[in-house]
């Protein structure tokens, strides 16, 4: 099949385009930019000719990056929502929406859960819990924590639970999806295990042969500050959106995976 890729530059975008090559598929690549135009349907269309199924996979933390505003609303919810009535103008029956498992009230969470709500029964909505694998920001970043002999973490971040999924796994699970006969309705793309924030740090240093590390709790004011800051200066992926989310746990009951074989533990691989 040949398969538009939405937000194929990106950590799963990648690993998406290299899981529909091993599955004998075709990936045409594609990125929102400029971002402001993908609310229409008309500009969807030249895109999906030739096309015989989509994967968005385009996703962003932080709001009025690029000088776009209300840049999450746009990725997670209007340019998705476009996409589907284009889909459906053209005659390609096969879509899968890449969301998240997320909680909270902030913009981000607000966007993506709109983006389900608009695409529910047009799409099949898939939401992973943390993605950990070679070249994913926030893997990168729990590994180099894990390299730490004294381990600083705001309390929120330290218990929140996650339910780490392999971006291998993600990505042929979502391949799979796509080409099923009747593709589900939803998968909700957790892995096999949940645990906190905390707790997979510890793991990861057990992997190496390392002690534990001295937990330290960051105070709420530098915290909120390391946070803002984050928002101003974007060298990693924590900011204020980031520490909203990680208040909020991210683990569910797994629904049927799409995968014939099981989902593998978080700690097999890479996360660097």
């Amino acid at each position: 099949m040949n398969i538009l890729v939405i937000g194929a530059g990106g950590f799963i975008g990648r690993h998406l385009c290299a899981a529909l090559a091993a599955a004998g598929h075709q990936a045409r690549r594609a990125e929102l930019r400029p971002a402001t135009t993908w609310d229409r349907p008309e500009a969807w269309q030249p895109l999906l000719q030739g096309m015989d199924g989509v994967i968005y996979a385009a996703g962003c933390l932080r709001d009025q990056a690029g000088g776009v505003d209300d840049l999450l609303d746009l990725l997670h919810h209007r340019a998705p929502a476009a996409l589907a009535d284009a889909c459906e103008a053209a005659g390609v029956g096969r879509l899968v929406h890449v969301s998240a498992l997320c909680g909270g009230v902030s913009t981000y969470t607000r966007s993506k859960h709109a983006g389900e709500v608009a695409l529910a029964g047009r799409a099949c909505i898939v939401r992973p819990s943390l993605v950990v694998g070679v070249g994913g920001v926030s893997s990168r970043m729990l590994d180099l924590l894990a390299r730490l002999p004294w381990l600083p973490l705001p309390a929120e971040v330290a218990r929140c639970r996650v339910q780490p999924i392999r971006v291998e796994d993600l990505a042929a699970g979502i391949v799979a999806a796509l080409a099923a006969p009747q593709p589900a309705a939803s998968w909700t793309a957790v892995g096999p295990e949940a645990a906190t924030v905390a707790e997979w740090i510890a793991r990861r240093r057990a992997a190496r042969g390392q002690a534990p590390a001295r937990h330290i709790v960051l105070p709420q004011a530098l915290t909120r500050a390391s946070a803002r800051l984050g928002d101003l200066i974007a060298l990693g992926p924590w900011c204020s959106t980031a520490l909203e989310l990680l208040a909020h746990d991210s683990a569910e009951p797994p629904s049927a995976s799409p995968l014939a074989r099981p989902l593998r533990s978080a700690m097999e691989g890479a996360w660097a």
